[in-house]
């Protein structure tokens, strides 16, 4: 007998892609305050503060990247511990 995997998923696969799209849109919204923020410490006279916006910047870029990229993974093979 074989086992119809989509049905007796724990989790469905349109969660895992609506996790993936609202973690690419909070990931814009962060690039785009980011850019405002380095703008706006460049201007007021602290350009050594661009750096640090941009390290804390590429940190939440990372794993931001990271989650999308293993709720797509989850999306084509479920949960392996439940499935």
């Amino acid at each position: 007998m074989e086992r119809n995997a989509v049905q007796n998923r724990y989790v469905q696969r349109s969660t895992w892609t609506t996790l993936s799209c609202e973690t690419l849109s909070a990931l814009t919204t962060v690039l785009a305050l980011a850019f405002a923020a380095s703008l706006l410490t460049a201007s007021i006279g602290v350009p050594e503060d661009v750096v640090t916006v941009a390290i804390v910047t590429v940190g939440i870029v990372a794993v931001g990247l990271a989650l999308t990229r293993l709720f797509t993974y989850l999306e084509a093979n479920g949960l392996p511990v439940l499935e």
